[in-house]
């Protein structure tokens, strides 16, 4: 069954006031801005520091530190938040009467899919502009972005679908948040071994962020991998979640 404008604008109000009157998931987001900030101040006057104490140079490693912030901790907060958000909508029943109601799950999810993505993205970008070094050109950037948003859905959708309650959920999410070391691991890894973190959706947004920083023009052929493995992973984590909800 469609969705007609006046479901989709009940779904996104009733759904936003639920994520501005929870104030861990607000404080989450003040502290990944924190984090960024911390890391425009500091970051260089590390590298200082270090250069001329030790003679290490950080410099180059400053696209490895930004990928990780920007395509990989910014989709975990999107993540965090729509898992809680999909959770609560369990808890609270919203779910069961959907089903009963003329807006199918299917819709509800897909708009808080949709949702989730678009706030990983944008929260990604926020976190590029006010990191500022180690960025590849802008449009790698953008790219990589909304390629990560993906991974956002997919912690929802796997929170939301293992986890019964809230402390289930903070269990699980502390599993969600060792998973964007994957690809920052596999930096270290020399090619084709590397690409065994492929299974892992942002991977493909991060080695496309790599390549384009390092001045390497088939970067966007990372982003068409990228998609496939993002696809997949939401179709089946998505599937699950529907199964879950339904019980």
């Amino acid at each position: 069954m469609g969705l007609s404008s006046t479901a989709l604008r009940g779904i996104l109000y009733t759904d936003g006031l639920r994520l501005v009157r929870d104030r861990f998931l607000l404080g989450m987001a003040t502290y990944l801005i924190g984090i960024a900030v911390a890391i425009r101040l500091a970051l260089p006057w590390i590298a200082g520091e270090l250069e001329a104490r030790l003679g290490f140079e950080l410099e180059p490693w400053f696209p490895l530190i930004t990928s990780h912030f920007v395509v990989g901790l910014a989709g975990l907060l999107a993540g965090i938040i729509g898992g809680f958000m999909l959770l609560e909508s369990r808890e609270d029943r919203t779910i069961m009467a959907l089903q009963v109601s003329p807006v199918s799950l299917s819709s509800y999810v897909g708009v808080l899919a949709v949702a989730i993505m678009v706030m990983a993205a944008l929260n990604a970008v926020l976190q590029a502009v006010i990191v500022g070094v180690g960025l590849p050109p802008w449009p790698a950037v953008l790219a990589a972005c909304v390629l990560a948003a993906p991974t956002a859905l997919v912690f929802a959708l796997f929170v939301a679908t293992v986890a019964s309650n809230k402390t289930e959920a903070f269990a699980y999410l502390k599993l969600c948040a060792v998973a964007p070391l994957i690809p920052s691991g596999a930096y270290f890894l020399a090619e084709p071994w590397q690409w065994l973190a492929g299974i892992y959706p942002s991977y493909w947004a991060a080695k496309a962020y790599w390549v384009a920083e390092a001045g390497g023009r088939g970067w966007g052929w990372w982003l068409i991998g990228g998609a496939v493995v993002s696809a997949i992973w939401v179709g089946v984590v998505g599937r699950a979640f529907l199964r879950a909800a339904r019980r």
